[in-house]
C-alpha cells in the first residue's frame, strides 16, 4: 500500500502556509497558531518516520538542530528590526519540516521570493501613497515564506 501519511502531512503544512500568507497580506501579522500547527505537524511526521524505521537522529535530532539554527539566525534579524516575530517563528517551523537536506534551498528560495515581495510592496506603497518612504513600507514576508515552504512540501512529496 502506498504511504499517504507523509504526503498528507506535507499538504496540511502547505495549506497552513497559504493561510499564513493570506493572514499576513490582510493583517500584516502571522498569528502564533500557524507556526505552532506547523511544529505539531513536524512532530507527527517525525514520529511517523521514526515508527517506519527512520533513525531518531534523522527523524528528530537533525531537523531540530536545523530549525533551531535557522530560528536563531532569524531572531538576530528580528532583534535589529529587519524581520517580524511571526515571520521568524514561521521560518523556524518550516525549517523543521525542511530538515537539513532542504533548509539551505528553502532559505534561498524565501530570500529571493522576499525580494520580489518587498519590491511589490514598495511599488504598491508608492502608487497608493502621497509620499511613501522605505521605512513606512511593511512587507508581508509570510508570502515569501509560503512560497518557499510550499516548494519544500512539493519536494518532500516528490521524494516520499
Amino acid at each position: 500500500m502506498t504511504n499517504l501519511v507523509e504526503p498528507s502531512i506535507y499538504a496540511f503544512v502547505a495549506a497552513i502556509l497559504v493561510w499564513a500568507a493570506a493572514t499576513d497580506l490582510k493583517e500584516r501579522r502571522i498569528p502564533n497558531i500557524q507556526p505552532l500547527l506547523v511544529c505539531a505537524l513536524f512532530g507527527l511526521l517525525a514520529f511517523w518516520q521514526w515508527g517506519s524505521g527512520t533513525s531518531a537522529m534523522s527523524a528528530f535530532v537533525y531537523p531540530l538542530i536545523t530549525g533551531i539554527l535557522i530560528f536563531g539566525l532569524c531572531l538576530v534579524l528580528y532583534a535589529i528590526g529587519h524581520m517580524g516575530g511571526g515571520d521568524v517563528k514561521l521560518i523556524g517551523a518550516v525549517a523543521l519540516v525542511a530538515g537539513p537536506t532542504l533548509s539551505l534551498s528553502f532559505v534561498l528560495f524565501v530570500t529571493i521570493a522576499g525580494g520580489f515581495v518587498a519590491l511589490g510592496s514598495l511599488v504598491h506603497s508608492y502608487v497608493n501613497s502621497a509620499s511613501p518612504t522605505v521605512s513606512q513600507v511593511k512587507v508581508p514576508y509570510g508570502v515569501a515564506i509560503m512560497a518557499g515552504g510550499v516548494w519544500v512540501c512539493l519536494q518532500k512529496i516528490w521524494l516520499s
